[in-house]
């Protein structure tokens, strides 16, 4: 089996996959910060998985702190893991500035995206940071959008205030808060749904790829279920809270295919 590690900034994901495939075997989520040491990974990783079952590890990280022990636990366990880089075997062409400072799990997202899927693709990634990436047709990625995730927004507001609460991320019940706790909680989900339809739409009439035919919308990360349902788009949308751990898997397939 292959195991993909996508270790983020708040949280790491890991997806357990057949060797053949992209069906989801497992998936389980860790807290990054609970990861400093051997023995912490030791302990979270072995819950879930055998180590003695895996063929191969592949990662992707945006927390180039972690990528050490990472490395020296999986081959502790006799499994070189494999890093995705912008320099690794891609089936996309970067089209932007300084692609040495791009995301990995961007990367995942858009090779799978356009390996998955024969048309213009958005793939719209939810969790610490909404991002919000492109790739036509072609397999050209043409670049993106960062904004701060829902709970990100929530704490900065929590942290910046003296007066204002932390809450919890949900979808709210009104769109019109009748409390301190309520207005907040619209404003930050209403926020980020207006901002999410506003963006595809802008950049759907910009490139003139309106429509399911022309258009899929792939929608991913940790918190993408709260808001699919309320966003409307003249494209094709498709949720998969797995799919950067998909593209993680693809990137590590296509290069080790001799394998």
């Amino acid at each position: 089996m292959i195991l993909s590690c996508d270790i983020g900034n708040s949280s790491s994901s890991f997806g357990l996959f057949n060797k053949n495939g992209y069906d989801l075997i497992k998936s389980f989520r860790i807290d990054t910060a609970k990861i400093s040491s051997l023995q912490d990974l030791k302990k979270h990783i072995s819950k879930n998985i055998a180590l003695k079952d895996l063929q191969a590890v592949s990662i992707s990280s945006v927390v180039p702190s972690a990528n050490l022990l990472y490395k020296e636990f999986f081959v502790k366990g006799k499994l070189e893991p494999f890093f995705i880089s912008p320099d690794v075997k891609l089936n996309i062409r970067i089209c932007v500035e300084n692609k040495g400072k791009l995301g990995t799990d961007r990367i995942a997202n858009i090779s799978y995206a356009h390996f998955s899927i024969n048309k213009f693709q958005i793939v719209v990634d939810l969790g610490t940071a909404l991002t919000i990436d492109v790739v036509n047709k072609n397999g050209d990625f043409l670049g993106g959008i960062i904004y701060p995730g829902l709970s990100t927004l929530a704490n900065s507001l929590y942290e910046y205030t003296e007066k204002l609460p932390l809450v919890k991320i949900s979808k709210p019940k009104t769109l019109i808060g009748t409390n301190t706790e309520s207005a907040i909680l619209s404003g930050i989900y209403h926020g980020i749904l207006f901002l999410i339809k506003g963006f595809i739409d802008n950049i759907c009439h910009f490139y003139n790829i309106c429509g399911e035919d022309n258009l899929a919308v792939i929608f991913t990360g940790g918190q993408s279920s709260l808001v699919f349902d309320e966003i409307d788009v003249n494209a094709e949308k498709i949720l998969d809270e797995h799919f950067t751990l998909k593209g993680i898997k693809y990137l590590y397939d296509i290069n080790n295919q001799a394998n």
